[in-house]
C-alpha cells in the first residue's frame, strides 16, 4: 500500500515525521519503508534542509557528527537550509557541528535561511577569539539569504566583527548575551533585544529603520534608537530601564503599546511621548505594586487614557483594575459606551500569580464583579 502512495504525499510523510524527530529516531528511519520511498526522499532536497538539533548529551552529539555530512550533501546546492542548535551540555561540542553546518569557507552559509543558536543555562558560555576553532569564525562568513538570527545565553569576546552581511535578514532575537557587535539591522522588521551587552556600543546608535515590531527588555546599554521609526507599528517595553530615551522619537504609525515595569518610573516618561496619541491598543502591567503610591499611579493611568485619543483597547491587569475602579467617579466618562473602548482584564500571567498570591481567585472575581455592577461598557476578562 505504501509504495502507491504519490510523490507529494511521501514527502508531506517525511516533513511531517521531521518535526517530531529525535536523534535515536531520525527521519532517516523512514528510507528503510521500501525503496521507492528511499528514492523519493534521497532526490528531494528540501526533505534535508532542516536541522533542529538539540545536544542534550554527548550521545546526541556523536549521533549528528555522523549524520549531518550525508544529510548536507542531500540537501543540494540551493536548497535554504533552516539551522537550530539548542546545548544544554558542553558549548565547545557545537563548534564542530557549526563547522560542518558552514562547509568549507563558508561556502553553506551562502545557503543559510534560519538559525537560531541557544545555550541552555544561566551563565552565558564564553566563546574566546584565541581558539582556533571558535564559532566566531562561522558567524563572520557573509549570509546573503538568512532572514531569521536568534541568539540566546552567549558571550563573545571582543576583536572580531560577526555577522557582516546579512542582507535579507527580517526578524533578530538577541537575549542574555555579551555580543561583539549587533548584526547588520536595517531591514529588519521584528526586532527583539533582552538583556545584551555589546562591546561596540561605543560605535553610535543602531541602525533600524524599517523596524515595524521592537521589543527591548531589561538591560540593553546601547538603545536602538533613532530621530524617526516611520514604520514601527509595535512596541514592547518590558522591564525596561531606558523608557525615557523614547520620548523624544518620533513613532508616526505606532498604534500597539506594552509597557510592564517594577514601578513608577517605568510609565513616567509615557507622560510626554508624543507617538502615545495614534495608539489604539494599550497594555499595561505593574510588578511589585505594593510599593506604589496608587495616587501617583492613578495620575499617570488617567494621564495615558487622556492622551490616548484613538485608543480602542485597554489591556490592564487585576492592579491596574484596582485602581481604575477606585476612581471610576473620576475616569468613568471616558469609558462611556459612545467611545467604544474595550477594557480587557488580562489576570492569568505567571507575575500577577505570584503577586495575588493564594488569594488571587478571590480578590480578581471582587474587582470583576464590581466592573460590572459599574456596568463599564465592553469590558471583558481574559483568562
Amino acid at each position: 500500500m505504501h509504495e502507491r502512495l504519490s510523490f507529494d504525499v511521501i514527502v508531506q510523510v517525511f516533513q511531517y515525521y521531521q518535526l517530531e524527530e529525535s536523534p535515536p529516531y531520525p527521519v532517516e528511519t523512514l528510507l528503510l519503508v521500501c525503496k521507492t520511498w528511499n528514492k523519493i526522499a534521497s532526490n528531494y532536497p528540501p526533505i534535508w534542509s532542516r536541522y533542529d538539533i538539540g545536544l542534550y548529551s554527548k550521545g546526541y552529539f556523536i549521533l549528528w557528527l555522523r549524520r549531518l555530512p550525508l544529510r548536507l550533501s542531500r540537501s543540494g546546492p540551493k536548497t535554504p537550509l533552516h539551522i537550530k542548535i539548542k546545548i544544554a551540555i558542553t558549548p565547545t561540542l557545537a563548534i564542530s557541528l557549526l563547522n560542518i553546518l558552514a562547509g568549507k569557507n563558508g561556502a553553506l552559509c551562502a545557503k543559510w535561511n534560519s538559525l537560531q543558536f541557544c545555550y541552555h543555562s544561566t551563565t552565558p558560555f564564553c566563546f574566546s577569539v584565541e581558539n582556533e576553532e571558535h564559532p566566531l569564525k562561522v558567524f563572520t562568513y557573509p549570509m546573503p539569504l538568512l532572514t531569521s538570527l536568534e541568539i540566546s545565553s552567549v558571550s563573545m569576546s571582543a576583536g572580531v566583527v560577526i555577522f557582516p552581511y546579512l542582507p535579507s535578514l527580517k526578524s533578530v532575537r538577541i537575549s542574555d548575551s555579551h555580543i561583539c557587535n549587533y548584526p547588520d539591522m536595517s531591514r529588519a522588521k521584528e526586532i527583539e533585544l533582552s538583556n545584551v551587552h555589546c562591546w561596540d556600543d561605543l560605535h553610535g546608535p543602531i541602525r533600524i529603520p524599517e523596524v515595524q515590531d521592537l521589543r527591548l527588555s531589561g538591560t540593553i546599554p546601547s538603545l536602538p534608537h533613532a530621530r524617526s521609526y516611520k514604520n514601527l507599528r509595535t512596541l514592547i517595553l518590558q522591564k525596561h530601564d531606558q523608557t525615557s530615551s523614547l520620548k523624544d522619537v518620533s513613532m508616526p504609525n505606532l498604534t500597539s503599546l506594552s509597557i510592564e515595569s517594577k514601578g513608577i518610573a517605568g510609565f513616567c516618561p509615557l507622560m510626554d511621548f508624543p507617538a502615545i496619541t495614534g495608539i489604539h491598543t494599550l497594555y499595561l502591567k505593574v510588578f511589585l505594586p505594593h510599593k506604589m503610591d496608587r495616587k501617583e499611579m492613578y495620575r499617570i493611568i488617567s494621564h495615558l487614557l487622556h492622551a490616548c485619543v484613538r485608543l480602542r483597547e485597554l489591556w490592564v491587569t487585576e492592579y491596574i483594575l484596582s485602581i481604575l475602579l477606585e476612581n471610576w467617579h473620576a475616569c468613568g466618562h471616558l469609558f462611556k459606551a459612545e467611545s467604544a473602548i474595550r477594557v480587557i482584564l488580562n489576570i492569568w500571567t505567571v507575575e500577577e500569580k505570584l503577586i495575588l498570591g493564594e488569594g488571587a481567585t478571590n480578590a480578581v472575581l471582587k474587582k470583576v464583579a464590581m466592573a460590572y455592577r459599574l456596568q463599564i461598557p465592553n469590558f471583558s476578562v481574559f483568562a
